[in-house]
């Protein structure tokens, strides 16, 4: 069985996603309270999660709700600014390789839709030639 590269390059990107946020939110520290630090790997879980089975929208937003609680726990002094940077910063690289995906996904999209229009006028052209042949013949 063939994987598809799309559901390949996501899997990649899940485990990405994995090994390098709970990098950022796992090490038990004082720079990130526990309770942030839960919030956080349910976060990456999600994006993970969606990332797996190709879900890239939901990949997406749950990424936007992790920004979110990384900013909030900041703000609310359970994260420190140095972990919200290394945080941050992987954030930023899980975000570029999700557009890419996305990117790629809307190209293959492209592709095959004016794959299926070229077999279309084919299919349509090839109904028009035997009328032509007979009227020349005719």
């Amino acid at each position: 069985m063939t994987r598809n590269p799309r559901s390949t390059a996501a899997s990649a990107l899940a485990v990405v996603v994995v090994a390098g946020l709970l990098a950022g939110c796992a090490s038990p520290a004082t720079d990130l309270a526990a309770g942030a630090a839960t919030q956080l790997q349910a976060d990456v879980l999600a994006v993970s999660r969606a990332a797996a089975v190709g879900d890239l929208p939901v990949a997406r937003t749950e990424l936007r709700t992790l920004t979110e609680h990384v900013t909030a726990a900041r703000d609310g002094g359970k994260l420190s600014v140095e972990r919200q940077r290394l945080i941050q910063a992987t954030i930023a690289l899980v975000s570029a390789d999700l557009t890419t995906l996305e990117t790629q996904t809307a190209q293959a999209a492209a592709a095959n839709a004016a794959s299926a229009q070229a077999a279309a006028d084919a299919a349509r052209n090839s109904k028009k030639e035997p009328n032509r042949n007979k009227n020349n013949h005719g």
